[in-house]
């Protein structure tokens, strides 16, 4: 490719901010498209970025995998912030304390989107197609979804971009799978990402008009994704490991179970940081000096102390992608000396609840646009989650195994909101 602008010089962009990996594509004056290339973890290059922010004391801010680096190298000594996106439905948290400078949520998502835009190769970019659920993360209703697309156009504006157009998640997707065709299909997109899992019935082919509104039959969405996965992973195997359901001397030697609350933290990478206030920090060291079970208290007491969150959760999604191609692996974690079995078949089980939920939103949207799946053509499975077997085995009990499709997992949205940029913004000014 050997332009990614129009007429004016400014690049035709598609930004794909999820809540644990980020991608940005770039659309040439042709209309191809390619994902940018960023910095990856030692020096590597990468189509994927981790949403992830890095505060050293000094106050120096790094983004993406130069952040994971760095947080390696200072051993923890700064503060990581992750998962921002699963933040922006709530009016609970609006703002917090680094280095003794009040961030607002709008602030750090326009600073990490500062970096990615400069990784990028792109840094006087001001336009661009930026990707959405159909349901934000811990979205209640409307209400909640529109306060969310509202914090995210602010954070857009921080970072010096003045002509932002949202696109459903999956319905970028869709353009991903559309420039296969020569035919046009009835197509079911499922989009599977780390915080929610979306779903659009789209009508896509070479004689669909480009942003035919008509050709979009049907969404729906939940805040189900590969993050509610690991967490089932955590609950079922590592919390125990590290204290869950064991018991602990208090101050006037009774014995007292070891409050269950603290391994909810554990289950998204978020809310970790919560543990390490002082109250918390108290009740650690309680629980070490009278743990029933000393060697799994430890554990958990160097997971909040030692800011051992993000080797423990790099450890949960390993195994949860090794399950997607063998029946059973283990969960290791050397930092915490842990090598825990994990069974494909357990897993199933455990994550039933969320697969019913798909099951249950897919039925809904094609009730509500009056299709059945056998009118569907293709079922054009994304997202990292699109690759756990369970998930591929209940789209296949709908629709049939023969007409689930995919491929680019992790980047067809961000392909598909660049090619989307260039629909929109081709020929228009700066």
């Amino acid at each position: 490719m050997t332009s990614v602008a129009g007429a004016d010089g400014a690049p035709f962009i598609g930004i794909d901010f999820g809540t644990t990996n980020t991608s940005l594509g770039l659309a040439a004056s042709d209309g191809s498209v390619q994902l940018a290339a960023l910095p990856g973890r030692g020096g590597g290059v990468s189509t994927t970025w981790r949403t992830v922010l890095y505060f050293e004391p000094d106050a120096t801010v790094f983004a993406g995998a130069p952040a994971i680096d760095r947080y390696a190298e200072t051993e923890g000594e700064g503060r990581l912030i992750q998962s921002i996106k699963s933040h922006l439905s709530s009016a609970a948290f609006t703002r917090t304390m680094i280095g003794g400078k009040t961030w607002t949520l709008e602030s750090l998502i326009a600073r990490f989107l500062r970096g990615l835009r400069a990784a990028a190769g792109v840094p006087d970019a001001r336009r661009a197609v930026v990707g959405r659920p159909v349901r934000y993360w811990g979205a209640s209703g409307e209400a909640d979804d529109a306060r969310a697309v509202e914090r995210m156009r602010a954070a857009l504006a921080a970072a010096g971009f003045t002509d932002v157009v949202f696109e459903f998640e999956p319905i970028a997707a869709a353009l991903r799978y559309a420039a296969r065709l020569d035919h046009d299909e009835l197509v079911l997109v499922a989009d599977f990402g780390g915080g929610t899992s979306d779903f659009s019935l789209v009508r896509v082919g070479p004689r669909v008009a480009p942003g035919d509104p008509s050709a979009i039959l049907g969404t729906g969405g939940l805040a189900v994704g590969g993050d509610a996965f690991d967490a089932r992973i955590i609950d079922a195997v590592v919390a125990p490991a590290l204290g869950r359901d064991t018991s602990y001397r208090d101050a006037f030697g009774a014995v007292t179970a070891v409050p269950t609350w603290l391994f909810a933290r554990l289950r998204r990478w978020h809310h970790l940081s919560f543990l390490k206030d002082a109250d918390t920090l108290r009740l650690l060291d309680r629980l070490e000096q009278g743990a029933l079970a000393p060697e799994r208290i430890e554990r958990l007491v160097r997971v909040v102390k030692e800011d051992l969150g993000l080797a423990l959760h790099q450890s949960v999604e390993a195994s949860k992608q090794a399950l997607s191609s063998g029946d059973a692996t283990r969960l290791s974690c050397a930092d915490l000396e842990l090598a825990l079995a994990v069974e494909r078949p357990s897993f199933e089980t455990w994550i039933a609840p969320e697969l019913d939920g798909i099951d249950a939103v897919v039925g809904s949207v094609l009730e509500r646009a009056g299709v059945g799946a056998g009118d569907v053509d293709t079922v054009f499975a994304t997202g990292g989650s699109s690759l756990v077997p369970a998930v591929r085995r209940r789209l296949g009990a709908r629709f049939g195994d023969a007409k689930l499709a995919g491929g680019d997992e992790l980047t067809s949205v961000a392909w598909g909101l660049a090619a989307r940029a260039h629909q929109l913004f081709s020929g228009r000014a700066g």
